[in-house]
């Protein structure tokens, strides 16, 4: 028999305790992926089941202070990423997980990698309002960066048309998903900065889960987005979802639409607004011309009232009247007083306010000018506003469209426009607008394009 005198003799719970708290020091809380089996759930509410991959698996215990807080189900078969702590179940000495979270594995990793590089980018300052640019009220050039062949340029493109159909388009066609999206969004924002050839950038994409949208998450993207000196908007996916690259961009629209909507303003808008500016300016003009209309009048009048002329005629009318009081007086007393009137009448005229008059009369005719300057800028400035309005609603005139050779054909029983060959038959009637013209036209044959003709 061996000699354990000296050896210290364990018993069962000393070393489940011991075992427990190895494992807890060694592993503190980790994060664990696999797929829930024998999943039960007792009467007090705490979950048990056990966690397996190809090869192996660990039994867990998730209580209900935990569980009622976890969104998904919880079920066998389910896989799931788990953040736990490693320990030991001591009344049987079963080696176990205590599970504090859990979520679908999957998407909870992604969920996961979107969060780190959120914060490390919100602390970097990407994403600050300060950093952002303005964005272009009219481009002239705008640029897509989506899908060649996607909904999304579909739908950027008929908003366009029917906002803003002038604009010059230029289109850096890239993936949107997979393993190359990400590398061809860097290329395609950089390609544009180099190129320098438009105003504004659309980065879009349709809907998708958080796998499909992964590329606008990685952080070369972000970066590229940001360092672009092209102020970029944002419409990846529907209003509900938000990536990295939305809010990095210098605006974000919900959807594709949506940012070609933000992107471009309303031609029919902006007439409304030039015709309402219009009104403005002439009410406005036409107040002007009263107030300085009333304010000449009220020049020329104080002008005539303090006019050296009225001024004498005003003192010859009393002195006609002192003369007549004083006809009974002897000669020797009207001498002199006459020669009294002359002195004073001659102090009179050497104080004559003529002097001031005049200096009142130039100040008037300098007023004037100014004033006739000031109608002739403002109202050079109206017409030239007015000119270049006017040169912008003909730019997006539908009469120039036709004048470039294309054609506007109605169906002449519906009045509406013809706009695909399934609303045409053989035998049936048309009607043609040309930019000088219209004919109408019998159609005797109607052939689809094949699909190489498209391209």
């Amino acid at each position: 028999m061996e000699n354990i005198d000296h050896e210290h003799i364990y018993s069962i719970s000393e070393l489940n305790r011991e075992v427990f708290n190895m494992l807890s020091s060694a592993f503190g809380v980790i994060w664990i992926e696999g797929e829930i089996s024998n999943f039960v759930k007792s009467a007090a509410g705490h979950a048990y089941f056990s966690l397996k991959d190809e090869s192996s698996q660990i039994r867990c215990a998730m209580f209900r202070h935990r569980n009622q807080l976890v969104n998904i189900e919880i079920e066998n078969g389910k896989q799931i990423l788990a953040k736990a702590k490693v320990g030991l179940y001591e009344a049987r000495g079963d080696y176990q997980l205590i599970i504090e979270y859990l979520e679908e594995a999957g998407e909870g990793l992604l969920k996961q990698r979107f969060e780190l590089l959120k914060n490390k980018l919100e602390k970097e300052g990407l994403f600050d309002r300060a950093n952002k640019l303005s964005l272009p009220r009219f481009p002239q050039k705008l640029g897509i960066i989506s899908s060649s062949s996607g909904a999304a340029i579909q739908d950027i493109f008929n908003i366009i048309r029917r906002r803003f159909p002038s604009v010059d388009i230029f289109v850096y066609p890239t993936q949107v998903q997979g393993t190359q999206a990400t590398k061809q969004i860097c290329q395609a924002i950089e390609t544009a900065n180099d190129r320098n050839e438009c105003e504004l950038l659309i980065l879009a994409r349709g809907g998708g889960s958080l796998e499909d949208l992964w590329c606008f998450n990685e952080e070369d993207v972000a970066r590229a987005i940001f360092q672009s000196k092209i102020p970029i908007i944002s419409g990846i996916g529907h209003e509900t979802d938000l990536t990295i690259a939305d809010m990095v961009a210098d605006h974000r629209a919900p959807t594709p639409s949506g940012a070609a909507e933000i992107a471009l303003p309303d031609s029919e808008e902006i007439q409304r607004q030039l015709a309402g500016i219009e009104k403005q300016l002439y009410s406005n003009m036409k107040l002007l011309l009263n107030e300085i209309k009333q304010q000449w009048l009220s020049f020329d009048l104080k002008l005539q009232q303090q006019h050296p002329v009225s001024i004498m005629e005003q003192y010859n009318q009393r002195f006609d009247l002192v003369l007549q009081r004083i006809k009974p007086i002897p000669k020797e007393y009207i001498s002199r007083i006459s020669n009294t009137i002359n002195v004073l009448n001659t102090r009179l005229f050497r104080s004559t306010p003529l002097p001031l008059s005049q200096e009142m009369k130039a100040e008037t005719g300098n007023l004037r000018s100014r004033l006739m300057a000031s109608i002739q800028e403002t109202y050079k400035n109206i017409e030239q506003l007015l000119f270049v309005s006017m040169a912008k609603l003909d730019g997006v005139s539908p009469l120039n469209t036709l004048g470039r050779g294309y054609a506007y054909v109605i169906d002449p029983k519906t009045k509406k426009h013809i706009r695909s060959i399934e609303q045409i038959k053989t035998g049936s009637d048309t009607k043609t607008r040309l930019k000088d013209g219209t004919f109408d036209a019998k159609i005797s044959r109607v052939e689809p394009l094949k699909p190489m003709d498209e391209k």
